[in-house]
């Protein structure tokens, strides 16, 4: 008998054994993780526009696992979002809304994966719609000057160098979009001269482009022009 119990529990003792170690072999359980959070771009924060059919813009973001993202605009009446206007959900960085005459917008922006994931909503940023529009021409659309789309340049510096009209004569100024992203970072704002000297790294796509704005609270969003450095 007392073999018989020194039998069983040297068995339960491998058993016992075969099952941690089994347990030590499991594999890792991973979580898949939401996109970063977006940042606005256009329409900037306090901005006058008379421009109804307004093209919004952010920032691209990339998700941890390598996941397709998505993002959702909102556009509200107020600032807490109760009262959302437009909303919409698009692969891409850009949207555009046909906007009412003399309202305060606010908007937000989120990004999704194609897990459900979802991350934080950026920043609210708000701006106005001139209830006279017709009363104020907006400025022309920026045309470049130099460097030449798709120019490769040897240098350190450059002179962002670009001109735009308004036939209303009035004041202007301008916000510089700048960077090697797409689209670029505001990276100079309300400078009064149509030129901007900037530093640059050598193998490196740049991208730029120029906001007009006047002294009646308008503006006028150029395209993205960009060079290269060797």
């Amino acid at each position: 008998m007392k073999n018989l119990r020194t039998y069983i529990t040297l068995i339960s003792l491998a058993l016992l054994i075969s099952c941690s170690g089994d347990d030590d072999g499991a594999p890792p359980i991973t979580v898949n993780q939401e996109p970063a959070t977006p940042s606005l771009v256009f329409p900037s924060n306090n901005l006058t526009c008379t421009n109804f059919n307004l093209e919004f813009e952010w920032n691209a973001v990339t998700d941890p696992d390598g996941d397709e993202v998505s993002y959702v605009i909102e556009i509200a009446a107020n600032s807490n979002f109760t009262t959302v206007l437009f909303t919409a959900v698009t692969s891409e960085t850009t949207r555009t809304f046909t906007l009412e005459k003399g309202v305060t917008y606010y908007w937000r922006v989120k990004a999704g994966d194609t897990e459900g994931n979802e991350s934080e909503y950026s920043g609210t940023q708000s701006f106005f719609t001139e209830p006279e529009a017709g009363i104020n021409t907006i400025p022309s659309v920026p045309q470049l000057i130099s460097p030449a789309i798709g120019n490769q340049l040897s240098d350190t510096t450059v002179t962002l160098d670009w001109e735009a009209t308004d036939t209303d004569d009035d004041a202007l100024v301008y916000d510089v979009y700048f960077g090697d992203t797409n689209p670029p970072v505001l990276f100079s704002e309300n400078i009064d001269m149509s030129e901007l000297e900037v530093t640059l790294s050598p193998n490196t796509i740049y991208y730029w482009r120029v906001v007009v704005k006047d002294n009646h609270q308008s503006a006028t969003i150029g395209q993205v022009w960009n060079f290269r450095t060797e």
